[in-house]
């Protein structure tokens, strides 16, 4: 991070990447495997529309991830 407390782009092998793709990527697995412990447990009855529950899981856990990730 800089001075102005900005998240920087991260180099792996000379190409650059936003930190958000990292906080993405890691929030949708998290949804992932909630989402099997969901269907696992059989909990998944109760949801109306499983796929719009499963965007919205991941939309959380990504702002979740993103809290301890990007600190703003």
């Amino acid at each position: 991070m800089n001075s102005a407390n900005i998240p920087m782009e991260i180099s792996i092998g000379g190409i650059y990447f936003p930190p958000i793709m990292f906080t993405v990527l890691l929030g949708v697995l998290l949804a992932g495997v909630i989402a099997k412990l969901l269907n696992r447990f059989n909990l998944t009855r109760f949801i109306w529309h499983p796929p719009l529950f499963f965007i919205a899981l991941a939309v959380v856990c990504t702002r979740v991830v993103g809290l301890f990730i990007i600190p703003v």
